[in-house]
């Protein structure tokens, strides 16, 4: 693959992407309201620890990490919810590059500029990894900011064991790595569905197909039905890897560019 070509792709996706305010805004907005209730919820139950009736994890719970043992019920309660929360950062990734690549090709179609391109010398998989590249940066660095945000707040307004427990290596390095992996398969689902369907907002629907389990998993956080750790982090990597390396392999196989530049014809 040109390297090239595919910066060319992403500058011009970018440059369409500016056109699309409600795109422009879903990027900013997302962001901005996971951190806000982030970090909402934290001022309010440390300025108002009254109002915590019951600890979320009590205490001698079986199972329960020895960092959270150690933690006083407030501290405690703060540190399993951020766990929670830390999951609906992951949905920054997964939900914004779907929009973004939706209407990438969908968009193309109704303008007619899809055909052009098509019929330079551009592969394929160039088209598809550029577009699917546009879609995926923003989104990334909208995630990692929201992390860094929240990781902010949280040392402004909680203790120093529960700052400490966010930035643990569980979350340090899953947002570093999840983040673009999970951006990579909702971009890729996107591009898969709109160039099979006319409606980005049926398009739109299969981020639900990876949100859906996620928010499962940090229900089951939330009730200390699951402890996450950095092996299990690990562990599960090499699987999220080959989701994502066989999405992207789908995603070129299922783009009829030959049927686009025939009709277009």
């Amino acid at each position: 693959m040109n390297g090239h070509r595919i910066a060319v792709i992403m500058r011009k996706e970018w440059l369409d992407m500016r056109k699309n305010k409600m795109v422009v805004i879903m990027l900013f907005l997302l962001p901005l309201l996971m951190v806000g209730m982030i970090l909402g919820t934290t001022w309010m139950m440390v300025r108002m620890p009254e109002q915590v009736q019951e600890p979320i994890i009590p205490d001698g719970t079986p199972g329960l990490p020895p960092a959270l043992a150690a933690m006083n019920s407030l501290d405690r309660s703060l540190a399993v919810l951020n766990d929670q929360y830390m999951f609906y950062l992951l949905l920054i990734p997964m939900a914004l590059p779907v929009y973004i690549a939706a209407y990438s090709i969908i968009g193309e179609k109704e303008t007619r500029s899809l055909e052009p391109l098509l019929a330079t010398p551009i592969s394929t998989a160039e088209l598809l990894v550029g577009k699917v590249a546009a879609a995926v940066t923003p989104a990334v660095i909208g995630a990692w900011g929201s992390f860094v945000l929240t990781a902010l707040g949280t040392y402004l307004l909680a203790s120093s064991a529960v700052f400490a427990y966010l930035v643990r290596p569980l979350w340090t390095i899953g947002m570093l790595v999840y983040s673009p992996l999970f951006a990579v398969l909702s971009a890729s689902g996107g591009v898969i569905a709109s160039s099979r369907l006319n409606d980005p907002r049926a398009a739109q629907q299969v981020t639900a197909l990876f949100i859906v389990p996620l928010i499962g998993v940090s229900v089951a956080v939330l009730m200390g039905k699951v402890y996450l750790n950095t092996m299990t982090l690990l562990w599960t990597l090499p699987v999220v890897l080959a989701i994502n390396a066989g999405i992207l392999w789908l995603t070129v196989r299922l783009f009829q560019r030959e049927t686009i530049l025939t009709r277009w014809k």
